[in-house]
């Protein structure tokens, strides 16, 4: 890491997810020079169109989480996980304590680990495992050096509700022109008719912001910390 420069890797469990639910901190991160890393542990193909198949609509997907990152100046990866085959073992959570090790990750973003989609229950246990392995250093991975997290904080998504708490806030009101140009990347936030994601995080940020004062909000969870004002992770 270069200087007082930060690496922050945002973990969501489909294409979409990190992008939309912790994206607009990321910018805000990116605005501010840290590196930004967003792993999706699947490429959420079987979201896709009528008249698609998933084998057809993963390169899209693909492809718009690069493009995401690439705004951002920061880095996409992708995992080759099938999409509605994820599940925890300790292969997969430590095939990414692996990548926090090697990218020297100071915070982690990640699913809240209630949910009605079975996927994010899964990303959350897997995140929440692999940020211990990673940062614990008596735990050998390939000699690799014990990452440095500080911060590790659960996003807010309207499919991760249940006792979900804001816990810590964040005024994203200089990033969100920048997070709204790359979000308009993917397929979700221009195409779907299943929910109008652009729209709801749009609203969600005005009104996170008015209880902080400020014109745009996002809020994660995080133990130990309530209703906590925070200028960056």
């Amino acid at each position: 890491m270069d200087g007082n420069r930060k690496v922050i890797m945002a973990v969501g469990a489909h294409t979409g997810d990190a992008q939309l639910t912790m994206g607009m901190l990321l910018a805000k991160h990116a605005q501010q020079g840290d590196k930004i890393i967003v792993v999706d542990l699947t490429a959420g193909e079987r979201g896709c169109p009528a008249g698609t198949t998933p084998e057809e609509f993963r390169p899209r997907n693909v492809e718009s989480a690069r493009k995401f990152a690439r705004e951002l100046g920061g880095e996409s990866i992708v995992f080759d996980i099938p999409d509605g085959e994820l599940r925890d073992s300790p292969e997969i959570e430590l095939r990414l304590a692996r990548l926090m090790r090697e990218r020297q990750v100071d915070a982690v973003l990640y699913h809240w680990k209630n949910s009605i989609h079975k996927d994010h229950v899964e990303a959350h246990r897997i995140t929440d495992n692999a940020i211990f392995f990673a940062s614990l250093p008596t735990f050998d991975l390939d000699g690799l050096a014990p990452a440095p997290i500080r911060s590790f904080l659960c996003a807010e998504n309207w499919e991760d509700a249940q006792g979900f708490e804001p816990y810590v806030y964040f005024d994203v009101t200089e990033a969100y022109p920048l997070w709204e140009k790359a979000v308009k990347h993917l397929w979700l936030t221009e195409h779907s008719t299943s929910m109008a994601y652009l729209k709801y995080y749009d609203a969600l940020s005005v009104t996170r912001g008015c209880l902080i004062q400020k014109g745009r909000a996002t809020a994660f969870a995080a133990t130990g910390d309530r209703r906590v004002v925070r200028e960056t992770l």
